[in-house]
């Protein structure tokens, strides 16, 4: 079975997949332990040249619900001079939190003067009230400001991710943020810092020209649905590239990366995905930070899907011959936030059915020719195994263990309910869908499975 996964991808890869793809890809960093994440962690998130951070935590009691008592961590990046090289893809969601309005502002403007980015996590300073969201994030903002020591000219974009609807506990907040001191090195205090139900933190990394670094931190685990970016991405570099170039590298490289996971289909009302640069380093073409940006956006959305609540295997659904890449990557959406599927792969059942009718329902729904008929070349694989072509299923009862099998050897962790907290391989339950047209067209989506953990999560996430 391992040869027949290692043959299908070696020809994916000589069809040529775009440089920022999530088959091209594949998890490069894992861990058989905590302890060594933890210290993989550490080296991958060493900042660029221009760069510092800090964290602070706090305690306070919901407005909302004011018999409970709830954690707050803050995490900053910091530059040491303000910046104009910066560029962001926002959540498309219409009801967006505070720090996407204020995000989308900074970013129109002619000279934004970044010197800081401000996470929180647990509340997500979404429309908490008339006059509260964005005037919140500016009072935490300018207490970081100060007690940080940043240029009074200085901007700091913020980022909020937790509970939806709460107002942020501002004079908390503020308390904390005049504690924070920033130091050099890693970043993976700040990784950690963002995490709500996230299993790990994440970091990964790519080397540049004349010794510059990208790097980049993202935090993500349910409500996965995105246009753009997933939940938090920061990635800083120190490579000078101009702010145009920037941001057309991050478009380019986000849709095919962290704009082709999902977990459960919801879009998040805070995704964003900055890119700030200290423009320390000259000598990086264009080029340069495409493929960089690339690798280290692949490598955070895989362990994304990795980190989905309650998941305990990631599916990669590759989709060729379609009549363009948008169209692809739609139905690979469909695929991997079809419940049933999902269903069947968190218990290893290779349901073969659930993939192909899948397929034939966005076929129908979007009136395209009937592509699974006897005359059609579409064929559909499973681990590397054809289970359907010329119109039929192909299957058999050693097929069907094989299948099985494949399925269990892509588990996260032999608990169905509680996956390792950290990356332990980066196997994937492979779906490959060929419709039989160009074969250059290509869109590779990651999702996962869902399992009881999942429910349990999202029944009691607030409490």
């Amino acid at each position: 079975m391992r040869l027949a996964l290692v043959a299908m991808l070696a020809t994916a890869t000589a069809l040529r997949p775009p440089a920022a793809s999530l088959l091209a890809n594949d998890v490069r960093d894992t861990a058989q332990d905590e302890a060594t994440w933890a210290a993989r962690i550490e080296q991958l998130a060493i900042l660029p040249q221009g760069f510092k951070c800090g964290t602070a935590s706090l305690t306070f009691r919901p407005r909302e619900l004011p018999d409970s008592e709830a954690q707050m961590n803050l995490g900053a990046i910091v530059l040491d001079e303000p910046t104009d090289l910066v560029a962001g893809v926002y959540t498309k969601n219409r009801l967006c939190g505070a720090p996407v309005t204020v995000g989308r502002e900074i970013l129109a403007r002619d000279r934004p003067r970044v010197q800081a980015i401000l996470a929180n996590n647990k509340v997500s300073n979404v429309r908490p009230g008339p006059g509260l969201g964005v005037s919140c994030s500016s009072t935490i903002g300018e207490a970081a400001k100060t007690a940080l020591g940043l240029h009074a000219d200085a901007t700091v974009v913020p980022a909020s991710t937790g509970v939806i609807g709460w107002a942020l506990p501002v004079t908390e907040m503020v308390e904390a943020a005049e504690t924070l001191k920033v130091f050099e090195g890693s970043a993976d205090r700040v990784a950690t810092a963002m995490m709500t139900t996230d299993r790990y933190a994440k970091a990964a990394r790519a080397d540049l020209p004349n010794g510059a670094s990208l790097v980049g931190l993202v935090k993500g685990a349910g409500m996965i649905e995105p246009n753009m970016g997933t939940m938090l991405c920061f990635l800083v570099t120190d490579a000078c590239i101009g702010r145009e170039a920037m941001q057309a590298c991050l478009e380019k490289c986000v849709k095919g990366t962290l704009g082709s996971v999902g977990v459960d289909g919801d879009e998040s009302t805070s995704d964003m995905c900055v890119l700030i640069s200290s423009g320390v380093i000259e000598g990086v073409s264009e080029d340069d930070l495409e493929v960089a940006l690339g690798d280290v956006l692949a490598q955070l959305a895989h362990h994304i899907v990795r980190n989905g609540e309650g998941t305990n295997h990631v599916l990669r659904v590759a989709v060729r011959g379609d009549r363009d890449e948008e169209s692809a990557r739609q139905l690979g959406r469909a695929l991997v936030n079809g419940p049933l599927l999902k269903c069947a792969v968190a218990g290893d059942d290779p349901n073969v059915g659930r993939i192909v009718g899948k397929v034939g329902q966005i076929l129908g729904a979007r009136g395209d020719p009937d592509l699974l008929d006897e005359d059609s070349a579409c064929v559909v694989k499973l681990g590397g195994e054809i289970i359907f072509e010329r119109g039929h299923f192909c299957l058999d009862s050693g097929k069907e263990q094989r299948l099985s099998d494949h399925m269990k050897s892509a588990r996260l962790g032999t608990d169905l309910e509680n996956a390792p907290k950290c990356p332990l391989h980066s196997l994937c339950v492979e779906i490959d869908v060929d419709l039989g047209g160009d074969p250059s067209i290509l869109s590779v989506v990651l999702g996962s499975d869902l399992t009881h953990g999942y429910v349990s999560e999202n029944a009691d996430y607030r409490s």
